[in-house]
């Protein structure tokens, strides 16, 4: 690796601040092994993660390297303080990926607890029977930042759109050979884009977009939701993806890049695609001026 990354040398490419290295990773793989793997494809500014659910509920099925008790995590932050350190020169970062459903609950502060959490991740689910979508996420936004104030770690929202990507293209790995929906109409060719695209997610862009600028929260372009759009070759769905993006970031939020890579057979590529496709730059990412200073104007 290079020295520590900086705002001058620091590319699209290298930044990853969705990388699972515990439960997720391959059960034959260590977590140096997996960290490794990320070094030597360019990531520079990464955190490594694990699903908090993951170390708070009994698994329907075994779940390898770590038990689903409080022990289990704080062994992984202990595993992930140890690899961390074999990299000096590198941004790695450590925090849990939230589901929304967690921030009320009684054991949340013991997520914080650990000894090196720099930044967490919240993770939607599926949104409560009759609420819509944006909602959901408006008010999910809310409870990021009321955690991020009460343990003083900044926090980021993750697959904002997941669930929309599921219900039109169809989920990852073994499934139907063709989407679920069929491709719409070109974007240009529709009257209203915006309401066509805020019907279509089930969310509205603009209450959204204010709500992350005033609670100054990012939100993540994740590239496994990119590639399952990919996989099913919908075109016409990832243009309204990138349209979805290109709205947020035009009233002003921040945005992050994450692979959500979970595992070496099927490895996933950072975020920097969808982003150079926006027209994004390493310096739109202030968010990472919590570990690399202040961006340079």
């Amino acid at each position: 690796m290079d020295l520590f990354p900086t705002w001058n040398d620091l590319e699209l490419h290298a930044v990853d601040l969705h990388f699972h290295v515990g439960t997720a990773r391959p059960e034959e793989n260590s977590m140096l092994d997996v960290v490794s793997y990320a070094v030597a494809t360019g990531r520079r500014v990464i955190c490594l993660t694990d699903h908090w659910w993951k170390f708070t509920r009994v698994p329907n099925k075994p779940q390898p390297h770590y038990a689903p008790t409080m022990d289990g995590y704080r062994q992984f932050a202990a595993d992930a303080a140890e690899v961390r350190a074999m990299f000096p020169d590198g941004c790695l970062l450590f925090g849990p990926e939230i589901g929304f459903g967690s921030f009320e609950s009684e054991e949340i502060g013991q997520a914080f607890a650990v000894p090196g959490v720099d930044m967490f991740l919240g993770e939607p689910g599926a949104a409560p029977p009759g609420t819509r979508y944006g909602d959901y996420l408006i008010a999910g936004l809310e409870d990021i930042a009321r955690c991020r104030d009460r343990f003083r770690r900044p926090g980021t929202l993750v697959h904002p759109i997941r669930a929309a990507i599921k219900r039109v293209c169809g989920d990852a790995g073994p499934g139907p050979l063709h989407p679920k929906h069929p491709q719409f109409p070109p974007l240009g060719s529709v009257a209203d884009p915006l309401t066509h695209v805020e019907e279509l997610l089930d969310v509205n862009i603009g209450p959204l977009a204010d709500t992350c600028v005033r609670l100054d929260v990012p939100v993540e372009i994740n590239m496994l939701d990119f590639k399952r759009i990919l996989a099913h070759n919908h075109q016409s769905f990832a243009e309204r993806y990138l349209f979805f993006y290109r709205t947020l970031i035009d009233r002003g939020v921040q945005i992050v890049l994450g692979s959500d890579w979970h595992n070496l057979v099927d490895g996933e590529p950072t975020a920097f695609y969808p982003a150079m496709l926006l027209g994004m730059k390493p310096r739109d990412m202030r968010f990472l001026e919590h570990w690399l200073g202040p961006c340079p104007d």
